[in-house]
């Protein structure tokens, strides 16, 4: 079936957006990867799970409602509003020690972390076109991740040296700026009317588009992965005896794969090859290398860093391939089913840490790796069932 989409290019917002992407990015990366430890330090336990269960279920209640806010105010000013309260929150936690009152500032934090991603990706498509939607989305994200890889070096460092607090004081001077430029350089972003829609129609209309659900699972495999990944990885390495300093330079190596592949996966997907195909070679990568995770002992920080980067490898590329080929098979009017398809983030954190909790306290912490890999090794045959996201759909022999 034909697709039809109400598309305008905006090449002038694009710059201005991935400006603030590229900010976003750092600020983001700062406190990702402290989390688990900043949340065990304040509680003074390894009971941690339960945190994250309210931050991203509160994050999933607001998701699957943002388009009603959306559609009263305005995209722009619902990016003001969620960077508003992540600067407030980022500011509280800046001034105060860590403790069982800041673990609540934290879990807003990161509910609003969350907002403040879905509310880009709204603005974004407002500027794209499907033409050239890989390799907008592709650019969209290697500058994004370039943010994420400039973070853990200097985040390490500086919470090494100078505690959780430095690391929010600069997380907050990236917010600040993202603020301005969104403030004064973004203008009206409302050229498309977004319809009023109820939650139970609405979950009824998606559910009946199939491919829409095929990679919304493919999406869920991957951010269970970085759900898992991120809550456990800094804890084990914590465990064999790294500093934070030392996994501030593993995780920039490890992040590397964004940076260096998205654009072309992208640029590929537009140009010469289906995402389907190219996704079930990225989840066995990704699966078989997460699995390896699991037989290695090693306290080399070379051997971690190399391991890691060769899971993210696969990661990066089903990264810009879920995006490119969603955001292919709708429009900027479809403002319900983006905050339906974004909401893959939460779900994936809460179930994660939901089955890892049991887990991790009867077994060790390493078993997350197998578990993990598994679960990304069963989204490759529901990747080859995906339609062509082509119009007309490109033959490959298979």
């Amino acid at each position: 079936m034909k697709q039809t989409h109400k598309e305008r290019f905006d090449k002038n917002l694009l710059k201005y957006l991935y400006f603030c992407t590229f900010l976003l990015g750092i600020a983001s990366a700062f406190i990702l990867y402290l989390e688990s430890d900043y949340f065990k330090v304040a509680l003074r336990s390894e009971n941690i799970t339960p945190f994250y269960v309210i931050s991203y279920g509160l994050s999933l209640v607001l998701m699957l409602n943002w388009h009603q806010l959306v559609r009263l105010v305005g995209k722009k000013r619902v990016f003001q509003l969620s960077l508003g309260i992540k600067l407030t929150l980022c500011f509280l936690l800046m001034l105060l020690p860590a403790s069982l009152w800041t673990v609540w500032l934290l879990v807003f934090y990161i509910t609003f972390t969350v907002i403040s991603w879905l509310d880009m990706d709204i603005l974004l498509e407002t500027c794209s076109v499907d033409k050239k939607t890989g390799k907008i989305r592709g650019l969209y994200l290697t500058i994004e991740n370039a943010g994420y890889l400039v973070a853990p070096f200097f985040s390490g460092l500086l919470v090494s040296r100078f505690g959780f607090q430095s690391a929010f004081a600069v997380s907050f001077v990236i917010l600040f700026s993202v603020f301005l430029v969104v403030s004064t350089r973004v203008g009206n972003v409302d050229h498309c009317p977004i319809k009023k829609t109820q939650l139970v129609p609405m979950l009824k209309r998606i559910f009946a588009r199939k491919n829409i659900m095929k990679a919304y699972y493919v999406s869920f495999l991957l951010e269970f992965f970085y759900a898992l990944m991120v809550i456990y990885t800094p804890l084990y390495l914590l465990n064999l005896g790294f500093d934070w300093f030392q996994i501030g330079k593993i995780f920039t190596v490890m992040l590397l794969p964004f940076v260096m592949f998205q654009y072309a996966a992208g640029y590929l997907a537009d140009t010469k090859y289906e995402e389907s195909d190219m996704m079930a070679g990225a989840l066995l990568v990704m699966g078989f290398s997460t699995l390896a995770l699991y037989f290695i002992d090693s306290t080399s920080a070379a051997v971690w860093a190399a391991m890691l980067f060769s899971t993210r490898i696969g990661a990066s590329v089903i990264e810009i391939l879920r995006d490119s080929y969603f955001y292919k098979r709708i429009d900027q009017s479809d403002v319900d089913v983006t905050d339906f398809f974004r909401t893959v983030r939460p779900m994936a954190y809460i179930i994660g840490a939901l089955i890892a909790t049991p887990i991790v306290y009867i077994f060790h912490i390493k078993i997350m790796f197998m578990i993990t890999g598994i679960a990304v090794l069963t989204g490759i045959p529901v990747s080859l069932s995906l339609a062509s996201s082509r119009i007309p759909p490109v033959k490959i022999k298979r």
